[in-house]
C-alpha cells in the first residue's frame, strides 16, 4: 500500500468520525432542549434540573468535543498531506 493510499484511508476515517459527531449534536441538543424541564423538581430547588445541565455538559466536554476536535485536525493533516502528493 503506498502512502498516499494509506492517507486516503485515514482521511476517509477521520471524515466519517468529524460528520458522525457533528451531525450526532444537532438532534441530541434538540432532544435535550425540549425535555429539558421533563422529570426535574423546580418546586424543591431545581435539584434535578441542575444535576441535568452539569452531567450533560460534563459527559460532552469529557468525550465528544476532543474527539471532534482531534479527528477535524487529523482530517486538515491528511488532506495536505494528500495534496502535496499528488501532482
Amino acid at each position: 500500500m503506498t502512502a498516499l493510499e494509506e492517507l486516503k484511508l485515514k482521511r476517509g476515517a477521520a471524515l466519517i468520525v468529524v460528520f458522525t459527531l457533528g451531525l450526532a449534536a444537532v438532534p441530541i441538543m434538540l432532544n435535550w432542549k425540549s425535555n429539558l424541564f421533563a422529570g426535574t423538581s423546580l418546586d424543591n430547588g431545581g435539584v434535578g434540573f441542575v444535576l441535568k445541565i452539569v452531567s450533560f455538559l460534563f459527559l460532552t466536554a469529557i468525550f465528544a468535543i476532543p474527539a471532534f476536535v482531534i479527528y477535524l485536525i487529523k482530517l486538515i493533516y491528511c488532506q495536505i498531506q494528500i495534496s502535496k502528493l499528488t501532482p
